[in-house]
């Protein structure tokens, strides 16, 4: 998985993340004045990739060596339903908990009008916008997802493994990623409110670091970056568009859901647990 020599790995972490946050500037700049239009965001999602591809270029590095072979159906399957699997696990704790409710009478109504199903019972509407959400919906997530994988866990995290060990670059990379979502979160209204957005940025980073704990897993065992693109994609998909639109909000609810509150982080943190101990079996097993 090698993509240079050990002595270049610094400089080339530093220069892919000066070209990124310069080719994001202009991103940044449209979501925070224009606000958070799907293209601005899709331009923003792609900035890793374009500062993957003008490092690997300006080092001579193959582009082709950055995880493009299409792995076994097994990790894009698995990949796909993990978010559906952990987001469930934690919106539970939301609904059962009576920290938010079921079901956001907006999210029915901007669902049964995005699709046109006008006279359908709210029983129906949800179904079908789920299927077709959790489906056609995932398309244009791959497509922005793929812009951001590319950087993170195709070009960033195999640079790091020369380097460091399973946890130092799950923790490296989750962090750069948290950071570089920093900017939207301030500016625009991707955040849960203007308000405590110190514990939301703690919230957010934890949770984004786990969820490099498990994309590094699936990096490494695939050698490919579809199977985090897919879990990627589905993250958005059945979280940011699914589980917590869906939840009623209550007073306090934004303190608990969401990827700014305090439970999916959590059940993330527990997810990260579980793959870093895979890992290390795998591991020792292999030594």
């Amino acid at each position: 998985m090698a993509l240079a020599s050990k002595d270049k790995t610094i400089q080339l972490v530093v220069t892919f993340i000066v070209l990124t946050g310069v080719f994001a500037l202009l991103p940044y700049y449209f979501t925070i004045e224009l606000g958070l239009r799907r293209y601005y965001v899709a331009l923003l999602m792609w900035t890793p990739a374009f500062g993957a591809f003008a490092t690997c270029k300006l080092f001579k590095i193959n582009m082709f060596e950055l995880g493009w072979k299409w792995p076994e159906m097994r990790w894009n399957l698995k990949a796909y339903t993990l978010p559906a699997f952990y987001g469930l696990a934690a919106y539970s704790i939301i609904w059962l908990g009576g920290f938010g409710g079921l079901f956001d009478h907006g999210f029915v109504k901007e669902v049964g009008s995005v699709l046109a199903l006008y006279g359908w019972s709210q029983t129906w509407t949800i179904v079908f916008g789920i299927v077709m959400l959790s489906t056609v919906g995932m398309l244009w997530n791959l497509a922005t997802s793929l812009g951001e994988e590319i950087g993170w866990r195709g070009f960033l995290t195999p640079l790091l493994l020369d380097r460091f060990s399973f946890p130092m670059v799950s923790l490296i990379t989750g962090l750069v990623w948290s950071v570089w979502h920093y900017p939207i979160i301030l500016y625009t209204n991707y955040n849960a409110g203007p308000y405590d957005m110190h514990i939301q940025l703690i919230n957010f980073t934890i949770g984004y670091v786990a969820l490099s704990f498990i994309m590094t897993y699936f990096r490494i065992q695939s050698k490919s970056i579809w199977p985090a693109t897919v879990l990627h994609a589905a993250h958005n998909t059945f979280i940011l568009y699914l589980l917590q639109p869906m939840t009623i909000k209550y007073k306090g609810t934004s303190f608990y859901a969401g990827e700014f509150g305090i439970i999916l982080p959590g059940v993330l943190l527990v997810f990260a647990g579980y793959f870093w101990y895979r890992y290390s079996r795998k591991s020792n097993a292999a030594s």
